[in-house]
């Protein structure tokens, strides 16, 4: 990769470049609360104040607030660049929300640099829709490149359904990053990774971590401390892995450097941001401070872009599904626990969003509820499933998070798929995506 190349296209980034953090300013949005990872040195918290690292942030946004936060900021700093996605979760296990801001701020001003964060698990499946939407920067989390150091990192994975631990879960990880990097650097999307020193677990080994991603074409690493104070109520703070040392930190980042090609290669200047952070590095701009005139203009203008959006998603939706016959429907039932994603097992639900999904859209048609008093609270399985199948008896698909195999084989009795493909997107996205497929299947039959 032109060194030439690479520095013009990141001169704007204080993220990726150390010569812009001071100049430019960013603001990472808090869409994707979701992640199908749980780390040992992660803790996410929201509705949280007084802690600044990743995974923390005061609240969790919708596209449409995170497009009028954006607004609202840039009228107040002139010189806000980048538009980023790093959580509180991980923006590709929330890919619906993460995607859909990012189209609204596309459509708002094209002229900020978009980029997401992500831990790579599901990173080969989006990287075409990543290179689509002009997503030029990616960060990539990789703590070892070898699954017995990366299993006492990772309590589990979440992956295509199945939950795995141990080197199982390391391997998969690692095989999921690997192959996604290298179709990043294949679309010539900048690639930054990311890896947490962790002493006596992986200190030794993040050198490695430099040479393989030096091998696919990675141009900068950023080694970042383990943070892992007791209040900070991670596995790692209660079993006392102890923070790096300053000296552990220098000398992995003049090893790792050497590597690289330099210490240009090597980012020294993060800051470890929470995921709602905003402003310039080190001086955070305080959202209290917008005027009432900025915040005024923001809903005019947002009120604007969402029209525009708006006429451009109804064009596309009308030619996707021009192949299917206008008055042909099925019901759909999502499953919802914050009444926004399909964010609940199949085991748990209790509320469910029905809506008809045809040639036209998807359209709520009612909130269904199941009724447990304390006494129910620990109902049995079978008895769960009476009551669903009676609830839903008309509905073709149930769309949830997670759901066992009797649960799925005694719904599929009764003529009800259980989908959890739709997990954690949000609501309407998830019953147009498995009704549409449930409609799809129905033509290829009877075609």
């Amino acid at each position: 990769m032109n060194k030439d190349s690479v520095r013009e296209r990141i001169e704007k980034h204080p993220c990726y470049c150390k010569d812009a953090h001071d100049k430019y300013a960013r603001i990472h949005l808090p869409v994707a609360p979701a992640c199908n990872i749980q780390c040992n040195y992660c803790n996410r918290k929201y509705d949280c104040s007084n802690e600044s690292r990743p995974g923390v942030t005061s609240g969790i946004l919708s596209p449409e607030q995170a497009l009028e936060k954006v607004i609202m900021v840039e009228q107040s700093l002139d010189n806000l660049s980048v538009v980023g996605i790093a959580g509180p979760g991980d923006a590709l296990a929330n890919p619906e929300s993460t995607f859909q801001t990012l189209r609204l701020l596309k459509a708002y001003n094209p002229k900020l640099i978009p980029c997401i964060s992500t831990n790579g698990l599901n990173l080969p499946d989006y990287v075409d829709e990543i290179k689509e939407l002009g997503i030029s920067h990616v960060t990539v989390t990789m703590n070892a490149v070898d699954p017995e150091i990366g299993q006492h990192i990772y309590s589990w994975i979440h992956f295509k359904g199945v939950t795995y631990r141990g080197v199982d879960a390391a391997n998969i990880l690692l095989q999921r990053q690997l192959e996604g990097i290298k179709m990043l650097v294949e679309r010539d999307i900048l690639v930054k990774i990311n890896t947490v020193l962790i002493p006596d677990i992986n200190d030794k080994h993040v050198p490695e971590v430099a040479r393989k991603i030096k091998e696919l074409g990675v141009f900068i690493h950023n080694i970042l401390p383990l943070m892992s104070k007791p209040e900070y109520g991670t596995k790692f703070a209660k079993d006392g892995v102890a923070e790096p040392t300053m000296e552990m930190i220098g000398r992995t980042r003049l090893d790792c450097a050497e590597i690289m090609g330099g210490f240009d290669n090597v980012m020294q200047h993060c800051r470890q941001c929470r995921a709602d952070a905003i402003g310039k590095l080190g001086e955070e701009f305080d959202i209290n401070s917008l005027t009432d005139e900025a915040i005024e203009n923001s809903s005019t203008v947002k009120s604007q872009v969402m029209s525009i959006h708006r006429t451009f998603t109804t064009q596309q939706v009308t030619e996707k599904t021009s192949k299917y016959s206008r008055n042909k429907m099925v019901l759909v039932a999502v499953a919802t626990e914050n009444n926004y994603l399909a964010d609940v097992t199949f085991k748990n639900a209790r509320t469910f969003y029905v809506y008809e999904v045809s040639g036209w859209g998807a359209h709520l048609r009612e909130i269904r509820n199941l009724q447990y008093d304390d006494n129910d609270a620990c109902i049995k399985l079978s008895g769960h499933l009476n009551n669903v199948q009676n609830l839903l008896n008309d509905c073709a698909v149930i769309v949830c998070s997670v759901a066992g195999k009797s649960a799925v084989e005694d719904m599929l009795l009764k003529g009800i798929i259980i989908d959890t493909t739709g997990a954690h997107k949000l609501l309407e996205d998830a019953a147009w995506a498995t009704g549409m497929k449930r409609l799809e299947e129905k033509t290829l039959v009877t075609a």
